[in-house]
């Protein structure tokens, strides 16, 4: 493992999941961390914009990645920025129960939330100058389905901030299914995943960003590895380009 994955991590999507589990087990469920997790994006999203016009549209899935999103969208609501989202499902579409409670509160917070597919995307991407792309997550192990697939092909082009991995990359091997967005930035949570130390992650995550969202150490702990030096206090931490 180089220095650089040393200090920032090298994540599997099985350790992602056995992470979360061994917090939900030490009582730090999903919930909170995916509150810290959407914080921590919509500051990444906002460093991103600077003193630009900021209207943002958010693209959520409906897993756990897609909850950080509408997470992050409430947050840059708040913050005075314009935000529209559009969660990827059929509108009338029964929601996980932790999706459908973020989505209230995104809409409570002004977001302006709709569910659709690829043509909602397109509409809803429209004159933002930044996209946050949570349709799919560190989970995914084969080519995105008919629905995803769309809103992936209807982000193609656009300005993207990718909510850990780009949707359609391998968080594990790298490899890039298609379709597979190309973003201008990823914010990936908790420390790097494997995946995006390889040349075709590096190549569709572009500006790699990783942010400290409160893992707990008994969870690093209670699945053998240790947290990686450089994420704490919070921080945002670029990964250096030549990784």
């Amino acid at each position: 493992m180089s220095a650089a994955a040393d200090r920032l991590g090298s994540l599997l999507p099985e350790q992602v999941a056995a992470l979360d589990a061994a917090a939900a087990a030490a009582g730090i469920d999903v919930l909170q961390l995916m509150e810290v997790a959407g914080w921590q994006v919509a500051r990444c999203a906002l460093a991103v914009l600077g003193r630009r016009a900021r209207h943002v549209s958010v693209v959520a899935g409906r897993g756990n990645n897609g909850g950080d999103g509408l997470v992050a969208a409430r947050h840059l609501a708040a913050w005075g920025l314009e935000v529209r989202a559009v969660v990827v499902a059929a509108p009338d579409a029964e929601l996980r129960p932790m999706l459908a409670r973020q989505l209230t509160a995104a809409r409570g917070a002004g977001v302006a939330v709709r569910l659709g597919g690829g043509e909602a995307v397109a509409e809803g991407r429209a004159g933002a100058d930044l996209v946050l792309d949570g349709v799919l997550g560190t989970g995914l192990h084969g080519a995105p389905r008919e629905l995803d697939a769309a809103a992936i092909e209807a982000l193609d082009g656009a300005a993207v901030l990718a909510i850990d991995v780009p949707s359609g990359l391998d968080a594990g091997s790298g490899e890039a299914y298609q379709p597979c967005l190309t973003a201008q930035v990823t914010c990936t949570l908790t420390a790097m995943k494997a995946g995006l130390w390889t040349p075709s992650g590096r190549a569709r995550a572009g500006l790699i960003v990783v942010a400290d969202i409160g893992m707990p150490r008994t969870a690093w702990a209670t699945i053998g590895l240790s947290p990686p030096p450089a994420i704490r206090g919070g921080e945002l931490v670029r990964v250096p380009r030549a990784g």
